[in-house]
């Protein structure tokens, strides 16, 4: 087998072209090579050694020393339209805290590895890993118009260790580059968490960490390698993107305290009808040429947007905010936080990946029920993303709604009413939680799920609570 360490860029891309379309049993031709089925990071291994010659080392030094280009293979999984999206973030190096702090972002080991990238896209095979096939190759370089949020991102991870605050790192300190877990995970006998080690400038243990692609970039990079369209909030808002959040906000400050008549008038839009009015206006306000349009930045970073009518006294929502509805099914098989060996933390986890930054635009509105919809004023626009207080809460409230299903509390009784009969599960409501709940989300009550017992339940997704959102509404207002 050839080795293309020291090969030059354009023979290197060449051989990266003739893998398109094969399956990695195909690559390992008559290799006889022992496959662990739960470890996909066995397949980044056998491209690298099988097809590039590349003996799995641990140099700091890009894959392909002479061209400085690094070699990352990332999973896709095929959605309900056939289309393909990345399963899960990509990692790019360890975090050794100690060397760290010593270095620049133009001198560190993180920018070396991600200088130019040779990103090899294969759709994963969960039953037979081998039956996995390479559907794309992409090359990365830094120089693209994304370095600058990146450099901020380490930047931001760079100045948290060197403070001694190692130990309160979590992904959603960052944009595009996150600090993501590394190791095996899970927790000791006592409690404590694995993977502690020692960090600078602190007596306090910091769990390990590695420099990752949240899975929202590389997925966002393949949707536009696959043609599909993005409108720039960069360009719509002509900001940069040192500190584009901020100025987004600002932005969007100008129109606070506007209702959404004032709004739509001085930008010209008709008054939609219906539920979505205020985020109709307010996007198109922003300058989206539509509702559903896709903002590169935000597809990049993993931001969604929620807009949410609240009361003008007391910032109390008039509704919880809602996330795209789960399969049951599905849930109880995702994991919260795993160990690299299979997938690392906010890979597995779909609400995490829901709840990984959030802008919301409040609504303000008259308490009084017949106020109409283009009376609602602008409020105070802000970003959020989970604390580490607030994840650890999340957690809690995740597993505890995962323990529920396998008990089988998704069973449902038939209550009485008036009009027919009311479905009632044993899951527990926002009462009993205070962060996130599950409950119905819906079109009506033939819209329906199954659990893993077989019952029957309209379908469901996680909410944030109401009076958590307050709490939120009123800090940042």
């Amino acid at each position: 087998m050839k080795c293309y360490t020291n090969e030059t860029e354009k023979n290197i891309i060449y051989r990266a072209k003739q893998s398109v379309g094969l399956t990695i049993n195909e690559i390992l031709k008559n290799n006889t090579l022992k496959i662990n089925l739960k470890n996909k990071g066995n397949i980044g291994n056998i491209i690298e050694e099988y097809w590039f010659g590349i003996k799995n080392n641990s140099s700091p030094l890009p894959d392909f020393e002479v061209a400085e280009i690094e070699l990352k293979v990332i999973p896709l999984i095929q959605n309900k339209d056939n289309s393909y999206s990345v399963k899960e973030r990509t990692k790019i190096c360890s975090i050794n805290y100690n060397t760290l702090i010593k270095e620049t972002w133009e001198s560190s080991h993180a920018k070396k590895k991600i200088n130019k990238i040779l990103f090899i896209y294969y759709v994963y095979n969960k039953s037979n890993i081998v039956n996995s096939f390479i559907k794309k190759i992409d090359l990365f370089r830094i120089t693209d118009s994304s370095e600058p949020i990146i450099k901020a991102d380490w930047n931001k991870i760079h100045k948290f260790v060197s403070e001694g605050n190692a130990h309160t790192l979590s992904e959603s300190i960052s944009n595009i580059l996150a600090a993501s877990r590394s190791g095996s995970g899970g927790k000791k006998p006592d409690g404590t968490a694995k993977d502690l080690v020692i960090q600078p400038n602190s007596s306090v243990y910091a769990l390990k960490r590695a420099f990752s692609f949240k899975q929202s970039f590389t997925n966002q990079r393949w949707n536009e390698l696959n043609n599909k369209r993005y409108e720039s909030i960069l360009k719509i808002l002509t900001v940069n993107s040192d500190n584009f959040e901020d100025e987004i906000i600002n932005k969007i400050s100008e129109l606070k305290n506007l209702t959404l008549r004032q709004v739509a008038d001085r930008f010209e839009i008709k008054v939609p009808n219906g539920k979505n009015a205020a985020a109709t206006i307010v996007k198109k306000a922003i300058g989206f040429k539509n509702v559903n349009s896709k903002i590169k930045e935000f597809e990049q970073i993993g931001i969604s947007i929620k807009i949410i009518s609240v009361g003008k006294k007391d910032y109390m929502p008039y509704e919880a905010v809602s996330f795209p509805t789960f399969k049951f099914k599905e849930l109880i098989k995702e994991r919260f936080y795993e160990g690299e060996t299979e997938f690392e933390e906010w890979d597995s986890c779909t609400l995490l990946k829901d709840l990984n930054r959030i802008l919301f635009i409040p609504v303000l509105k008259d308490e009084l029920k017949d106020s109409k919809v283009e009376d609602k004023k602008i409020g105070q626009p802000f970003f959020w993303s989970p604390s580490n207080e607030e994840l650890i809460l999340i957690e809690k409230e995740w597993e505890n709604y995962i323990k529920e299903i396998n008990d089988g509390k998704v069973k449902i009784t038939r209550k009485p009413v008036k009009n027919g009969y009311q479905e009632i599960n044993g899951l527990i409501g926002s009462k009993y939680t205070k962060i996130i709940h599950i409950r119905p989300h819906a079109k009506d009550r033939s819209d329906r799920d199954e659990d893993h017992l077989g019952n029957s339940i309209v379908k469901q997704s996680f909410w944030l609570n109401k009076e958590f959102l307050q709490k939120l509404l009123k800090k940042n207002k």
